[in-house]
């Protein structure tokens, strides 16, 4: 008998666990609140950063390549950035490969978003010829920024990877939020 009752009692628990939820979406629908408007994109407002000390291993190097808002509202940056290696301002080999599918990162001001950049040593796949710097230019914008980096290149391929724009991290002694 004790069993019986408590079989009962398991079972009408049960019972309701499926069928509160299901009461539950039977009701009335409500309205979503509405979405805010998108903030614009980052055009003239991001500056970009990148140190050439990078994390080395066996047949290349990993770089943090980084966006700040430098502005005075909040904008939206996604996509990949163009990444070159050059020599004396001119472009050496081809143009950073793009990993990664894009989405949309939203920064105030303040705020700093990031890639990864990668560059395979390439005197392990061809043979090289020496570049002095990297050019970067951020999604969404037309200047780029050269920053001094001794490296080397492929003449007819790519030998670096660049990530889509990620959340985070930020230009020392700049960033406030």
């Amino acid at each position: 008998m004790k069993l019986t009752r408590g079989l009962t009692a398991g079972i009408a628990l049960a019972a309701s666990a499926v069928l509160l939820p299901a009461a539950a979406s039977a009701a009335p629908a409500r309205t979503a609140p509405a979405r805010t408007a998108a903030a614009p994109a980052c055009t003239t407002s991001l500056e970009t950063w990148f140190a050439p000390q990078g994390n080395g291993f066996a047949g290349g190097v990993v770089y943090a390549v980084e966006f700040s808002n430098i502005g005075t509202a909040t904008c939206t940056v996604i996509g990949h950035p163009t990444v070159k290696l050059t020599e004396h301002g001119t472009q050496v080999g081809l143009k950073a490969t793009t990993v990664g599918t894009p989405a949309p990162v939203r920064l105030r001001p303040g705020q700093t978003a990031h890639v990864v950049l990668t560059i395979t040593d390439a005197g392990a796949i061809c043979r090289p010829l020496p570049t002095n710097g990297l050019s970067v230019q951020p999604p969404g914008t037309t200047q780029a920024r050269s920053f001094p980096l001794g490296s080397s290149a492929c003449r007819h391929r790519s030998t670096m990877r660049v990530d889509a724009i990620n959340p985070g991290v930020g230009i020392p002694f700049y960033t406030i939020r």
